[in-house]
């Protein structure tokens, strides 16, 4: 009996489960599928209306994008690199001033609660707020960057910082300045489960300061800082608005994937090679997870 009601228990809870999986395939797998289809297509603004009968190119556009004989699979890995290295300078980044600020905010003084809501405020406000002040802030003439770097005389002329080779460098700015008290909220949650007996007995061992964030802290918010590392990086590969909205629209060289693969498709009207570059990055975002998923789960067996 007691074997029977629980088999009748567990087809229970596959019914409830069965909506929110219809509403997965129908929300997720069908579009990634439908998308794949279409990266195997020649489909743009010349075969969209009569798309089923779309030149059926295989790997052509794929082959595009990595022979490296075409100027938009150079393009698209340009993409790539930069948005690598705007992960590898704001991640880390964010991480430091986070924990830092993190790490005052556990400590007991007046203000407390005040404080840990006015940091709070780059994160909650909206991207289209928060990136347009950033954008009057780097503008050439009168943006205040090239004020105070005229001011100590760091520079001689204004520089330009939304368009060519420094308008990277300007979304990391920004994006760190946005990002990093999410990183802060998370890891301040992980040191307030910390037991303060451990602290404690460290100091009766006659642990330093260093010492003890050393041995006890940072090990103890390893799962935080995993989970957080794993978050980040999707959201990395998710960029999108802070490029647009910081640079207007032209975002030249400063270009990332989910910028190229939306004026590849919607701009330039190349469905067929924007459904092969958002394979490609899924791809590429489902290896990266996987990688960082795997490593979690290793150190938490032998820890």
């Amino acid at each position: 009996m007691g074997m029977l009601s629980k088999a009748k228990g567990t087809r229970r809870a596959y019914w409830f489960i069965l909506p929110a999986a219809l509403c997965m395939l129908f929300v997720h797998f069908i579009p990634i599928i439908w998308g794949a289809y279409i990266s195997l297509l020649d489909l743009d603004v010349y075969t969209l209306t009569q798309w089923t009968s779309a030149p059926f190119v295989k790997l052509g556009n794929y082959i595009k994008l990595f022979s490296g004989k075409f100027a938009v699979g150079q393009r698209f890995l340009r993409s790539v690199y930069n948005v690598f290295v705007y992960g590898l300078v704001t991640i880390p980044v964010g991480y430091i001033i986070g924990l830092l600020v993190a790490l005052l905010l556990n400590r007991n003084f007046v203000g407390r609660t005040f404080v840990r809501g006015i940091i709070l405020l780059p994160y909650i406000t909206p991207d289209s707020v928060a990136y347009n002040v950033w954008r009057f802030i780097f503008q050439a003439r009168i943006g205040l960057v090239n004020k105070y770097l005229l001011k100590f005389g760091l520079i001689q002329e204004p520089l330009v910082w939304l368009v060519g080779k420094r308008a990277l460098t300007a979304v990391i700015i920004a994006s760190i300045w946005k990002g990093w008290p999410f990183a802060c909220l998370i890891l301040l949650a992980g040191l307030q489960g910390i037991p303060a007996e451990l602290y404690e007995a460290a100091k009766i061992d006659g642990a330093s300061v260093w010492q003890q964030f050393k041995m006890i802290t940072l090990p103890m918010l390893a799962p935080v800082t995993k989970t957080l590392l794993l978050l980040n990086v999707i959201w990395n590969f998710h960029a999108y608005n802070q490029f647009y909205i910081l640079l207007g629209g032209s975002v030249g060289e400063a270009h990332v994937p989910s910028t190229f693969i939306m004026q590849e498709a919607f701009t330039n009207l190349h469905y067929g090679m924007g459904s092969a570059m958002s394979v490609v990055l899924m791809i590429l975002i489902v290896i990266l997870i996987a990688i960082l998923l795997r490593s979690k789960r290793r150190a938490s067996y032998e820890s």
